[in-house]
């Protein structure tokens, strides 16, 4: 009798045991991504729960059954995203990076700093913009325009300069809205995030690519190229979202405009 209980009562420790060590386990850790802390539509630490990157975020965290904790960055206005990259993402306090613009200069600076990036889950450009009532304005209407007015220095007014196109610079996309809405302009050239805010609601969009690539840039997630098996799977879940048309969605429930690749 006593041999027997004492095999049954080792099992029944031995189970006690692992349950506790199954609930001691440590859970999946957070994917921690960095995020600008103030940067609407994309992101704003004072509304947490709102942001197409916000909202990037939590897609791919779920994409990868990890959950999420937000990491909120102050981009410092000598240095840029440069420099906030090699503060947070290169020196470890975030395994991840969103709103990294795609191009040569900002690969290099990223090479620079053993970080890599995804391809874009989102792509902004350049919009042809007219005053509320006016036609959708098209690539055709572009050429027919007696002004066409865009933000100076910027690539939309390089691109009305090299196309020999009648430009009118403005100081800022507000004062375009007001040259629109004055009949100073004709048309504008807005940077498609601006888009999104209040003081852009009824003006007309048009929805044809302006053919030129200098208009358009990829947003992607940037992360050490040393986790490899992270860049990897953050580069298949972005490619997989994308497919799904999820970030699209995103996107359009923030009234972001679709851009189409030139």
């Amino acid at each position: 009798m006593t041999t027997s209980i004492r095999p049954l009562a080792l099992a029944a420790l031995m189970a006690v045991a692992g349950i506790a060590g199954a609930a001691d386990a440590p859970a999946t850790a957070a994917l921690k991504i960095c995020v600008d802390q103030d940067d609407p539509p994309f992101a704003a630490e004072a509304t947490p729960e709102r942001g197409i990157d916000v909202e990037v975020a939590q897609a791919l965290a779920k994409q990868l059954n990890r959950p999420l904790r937000l990491v909120w960055v102050q981009v410092p206005n000598r240095g840029g995203i440069g420099k906030a990259l090699r503060q947070t993402l290169a020196a470890g306090q975030c395994d991840a990076y969103l709103g990294i613009p795609q191009g040569p200069d900002m690969a290099g600076e990223l090479a620079e700093r053993k970080l890599t990036q995804s391809g874009p889950y989102l792509l902004l450009g350049y919009v042809a913009v007219a005053a509320p009532g006016r036609p959708v304005p098209t690539t055709a209407s572009l050429r027919r325009a007696r002004k066409i007015g865009a933000v100076s220095a910027t690539p939309a007014d390089l691109y009305l300069h090299r196309m020999n196109l009648p430009r009118a610079p403005f100081p800022g996309s507000a004062a375009l809205l007001a040259g629109l809405k004055s009949g100073e302009i004709d048309v504008a050239l807005i940077w498609s995030p601006w888009l999104a805010d209040d003081a852009a609601k009824g003006y007309v969009r048009g929805t044809e690519s302006l053919g030129d690539a200098d208009l358009v840039t990829g947003l992607t997630v940037a992360t050490r190229r040393a986790d490899e098996a992270l860049t990897r799977d953050i580069a298949a879940a972005v490619e997989a979202l994308r497919g799904e048309g999820r970030f699209d969605a995103i996107a359009q429930g923030h009234d972001l405009p679709k851009i189409t690749p030139p």
